[in-house]
């Protein structure tokens, strides 16, 4: 087992931070300048513990996703359970699909795809079981589903390898 340092850890914890900022304005950003007609979610977070989840210990992974997902729920939504229950879902299903997920690199941009989607049903999921919200399927999908997939598979086009360097995973790309 890698064994990593203190301020290693601490350091990407940060970093995982400022990652879901930068989402959220991102986020906010691309559905103000469609003038609210489509949700372009930003998921670069994601992306990152996708990555991540190759090379780190899942525990460590696990918690991140926990803390993160509390820290945007309380920040951006005002309640807790939407995003850390998704957040640390979809971490976890890439450890356990682990031997899938990290193949070559085709594999890995469709877990990228199936991540996404666990993350929005399940988020999805949940405000409709709490009546956060009342979305009709067919504006979901068209309307925030396939914008968030659009903006997500150009940001893994961009980072795959960055990322691939910066976590050392030695996956080949086909």
């Amino acid at each position: 087992m890698k064994r990593f340092s203190i301020q290693y850890l601490t350091y990407l914890y940060v970093v995982f931070f400022f990652l879901m900022l930068i989402d959220a304005h991102i986020t906010n950003f691309f559905t103000n300048f469609n003038h609210n007609t489509s949700i372009w979610q930003s998921e670069l977070l994601l992306l990152v513990m996708l990555f991540a989840a190759g090379y780190l210990p899942q525990r460590y992974m696990i918690l991140s996703a926990l803390t993160i997902g509390v820290l945007f729920d309380l920040y951006f939504l005002g309640l807790i359970g939407v995003y850390a229950v998704a957040l640390p879902v979809a971490v976890w299903l890439m450890y356990v699909f682990h031997s899938i997920y990290y193949q070559n690199l085709m594999t890995l941009f469709f877990s990228w795809i199936v991540s996404l989607t666990i993350v929005q049903l399940v988020t999805l999921g949940i405000q409709l079981m709490f009546k956060i919200t009342t979305i009709k399927g067919e504006f979901f999908v068209t309307n925030s589903f396939a914008p968030t997939l659009i903006l997500n598979i150009i940001y893994f086009a961009i980072l795959m390898f960055p990322l691939k360097k910066l976590f050392k995973l030695d996956i080949p790309i086909v």
